[in-house]
């Protein structure tokens, strides 16, 4: 199978890693704070985390520092854009993780990629995530030339469909036993956001 090239002027890798602020919310490198692998492992250890992501279970520090690692390679090598979610007026506490995979800069009329985010408690209710959705989705279609990014989600997990939405994103059908989670195969949401659909 062969791929379209990338149109000329379109970004071919991720530009040099910065931080993404709308003054609320602060998105940054993770693994930068000094205790951010204790944040990830309790942040991914929340129950309602363990069930709707693809984290392991139970998390461990060991899968906090090879997370760590899969983000700088997936930087590095062009495939993923991973951020750590935080308060703007508290950016060393790592309140969550919001991230493009699978991302792919080729083709017309632009790249794609999946979103994928979770947020532990403490940052709840805050309407970080969904500022913080909005950043990202604003950062892959003005600066990696995005055309579509993906968004899934296990059915019953609202919270994440709500943040979605408020970003612009339509749900767009069911996967029927779409992936396995430990084990047991899901029903899944799938939905998407266009480039000429996000929210400014």
């Amino acid at each position: 199978m062969t791929t379209t090239p990338t149109a000329p002027g379109r970004p071919t890798a991720l530009p040099p890693r910065r931080d993404l602020t709308d003054g609320v919310v602060l998105l940054r490198e993770p693994g930068a704070a000094p205790l951010d692998v204790d944040a990830i492992v309790h942040g991914a250890s929340t129950p309602d985390v363990a069930h709707f992501t693809r984290v392991p279970s139970p998390y461990t520090r060991a899968d906090a520092e090879q997370f760590l690692t899969s983000v700088r390679t997936g930087w590095s090598d062009g495939t993923a854009a991973v951020f750590a979610v935080c308060a703007a007026d508290e950016p060393d506490a790592l309140l969550g993780m919001v991230g493009l995979h699978d991302v792919d800069l080729t083709g017309e009329p632009g790249g794609v990629a999946e979103i994928g985010y979770w947020l532990a408690p403490a940052g709840r209710g805050r309407g970080l995530m969904t500022r913080a959705v909005r950043l990202l989705s604003t950062f892959g279609v003005d600066e990696l030339g995005l055309t579509r990014i993906t968004w899934f989600a296990i059915v019953g997990n609202e919270p994440s469909r709500r943040v979605a939405e408020a970003c612009g994103y339509r749900v767009e059908g069911l996967l029927r036993r779409g992936d396995a989670r430990r084990g047991e195969r899901l029903d899944h949401w799938v939905g998407g956001l266009l480039a000429e659909e996000l929210l400014r």
